[in-house]
């Protein structure tokens, strides 16, 4: 019956990413709130992936690859907690240890931005406002028009303790920088595309991805994008 029903589709809804594209991201950016890349956001995004104990998903596993290319050390910090990925908050969150205690949260970024009352912009720690994220904003798009996936990174000083420690400490958090990653399309998509656009099937993506990052691989497969929902 599946079979049948399939045959006489004339709307097909897809995944994008590992269906429409290769599922084999690599990071290519770690980039500040000026567009400057910072290497201290390279080393906090490799602890909290590496140190996590949860399942890794492609993104943990892109930036571990490229922190173990790259021989980022981490060896000074102890992790101490964590608060796993989940999809209500699109965070993950862990607390490592050097001279004193530091959390670090990656994840969707208007998820981060939500728990950021500061921003680090160069050197100095300011208070964030509607032209840093503006700025920010902005910076993503750069990389999303690039056909990136874009990712946050922020942090704090500060530990409630086991036990006390939970997502409700994700607040009052520092904006760190931003950490781009490229998932090509597959060889094959644009072709079956095409042969489904000459059996009269029109193709839709539903994705959780950013809808720049979206768009460029829609006009790499040759699926039409004006209409963005």
């Amino acid at each position: 019956k599946s079979i049948q029903n399939l045959g006489t589709i004339d709307v097909l809804c897809t995944d994008k990413t590992g269906t429409l594209t290769q599922d084999k991201i690599v990071l290519q950016k770690y980039i500040d709130v000026n567009g400057k890349e910072d290497l201290s956001i390279l080393k906090y995004a490799y602890a909290n992936s590496y140190l996590g104990s949860g399942l890794k998903n492609i993104v943990d596993r892109a930036i571990i690859s490229f922190g173990k290319q790259h021989k980022v050390d981490i060896e000074d910090y102890e992790k101490i907690d964590e608060i796993p990925f989940d999809y209500t908050r699109k965070r993950m969150s862990i607390v490592v240890k050097k001279e004193d205690y530091t959390l670090i949260t990656k994840g969707a970024l208007e998820e981060i931005l939500k728990v950021c009352t500061k921003v680090r912009n160069g050197e100095k720690i300011e208070k964030i406002n509607e032209k840093n994220i503006d700025n920010i904003q902005q910076k993503a798009k750069e990389l999303a028009r690039k056909g990136m996936q874009v990712i946050a990174i922020a942090s704090k000083k500060e530990y409630s303790g086991i036990n006390i420690f939970s997502s409700k400490d994700e607040n009052n958090m520092t904006f760190i920088g931003l950490v781009g990653f490229l998932d090509p399309p597959k060889k094959d998509v644009k072709e079956t595309i095409k042969k489904l656009k000459k059996y009269g099937i029109e193709t839709k993506v539903i994705t959780g991805d950013n809808p720049y990052a979206t768009e460029n691989i829609c006009s790499l497969v040759g699926i039409e994008s004006e209409s963005i929902l």
